[in-house]
């Protein structure tokens, strides 16, 4: 007599496929992101000068300030001098934190070695079945955008988009700040082909 085949390794084969597919792409979709775009008409060599204008600032005035701090240093590293006023550029961030849902399930029960069906006796068992049990996560997403006029013709020339999750830890956070401008400005000024 045949023995019959159970489709229960297949089953077991797809769920482990399914849950590394998901823990695959909820990495992706709160791993930070950083976009660059800027006018291609604009020669940015001639700017030696920029001051800050207000914007859209988070409710934390040290996280403000060390938004501030990590753009003048990358300005600094590129050449240009901060004044308050007659600059040539003027730099602008705006700050957002939206909410994105995670959904996170395990299995209580019923999943591991165990006593059970299985090839022989004993504790041979991958077992199926149980409870489950799906917590939903609400994780905080900063978006941060710094925009670069010219203030000569009060038109934007460079925007700066980054989005990050936001950690509980104040010192992480100041440390993806430093990660995203350097990140954001290492082609600035950049360099148009003509």
């Amino acid at each position: 007599m045949k023995p019959i085949k159970s489709n229960r390794n297949i089953t077991i084969g797809m769920r482990v496929v399914v849950v590394l597919f998901l823990l695959l792409t909820a990495g992706e979709s709160f791993a930070q992101k950083v976009d660059v775009d800027f006018d291609k008409d604009v020669d940015f060599s001639k700017y030696r000068t920029y001051a800050f204008t207000e914007g859209t600032p988070t409710p934390v005035t040290l996280t403000n300030q060390r938004i501030e701090k990590a753009i003048e240093a990358q300005l600094a590293a590129k050449g240009l001098t901060r004044v308050e006023s007659y600059a040539d550029l003027m730099v602008v961030f705006h700050c957002a934190v939206t909410e994105r849902t995670r959904f996170s399930t395990r299995n209580l029960d019923g999943w591991g070695w165990g006593p059970g069906w299985g090839w022989g006796r004993g504790w041979r068992r991958w077992g199926g079945g149980g409870t489950e049990i799906t917590e939903v996560e609400q994780i905080p997403v900063g978006t941060l955008i710094v925009d670069i006029g010219d203030s000569s013709t009060k038109r934007y020339i460079w925007r700066g988009t980054a989005t990050k999750t936001i950690s509980s830890k104040s010192d992480k956070n100041a440390k993806v700040i430093d990660n995203v401008m350097k990140k954001m400005f290492e082609k600035f000024p950049p360099q148009v082909r003509r």
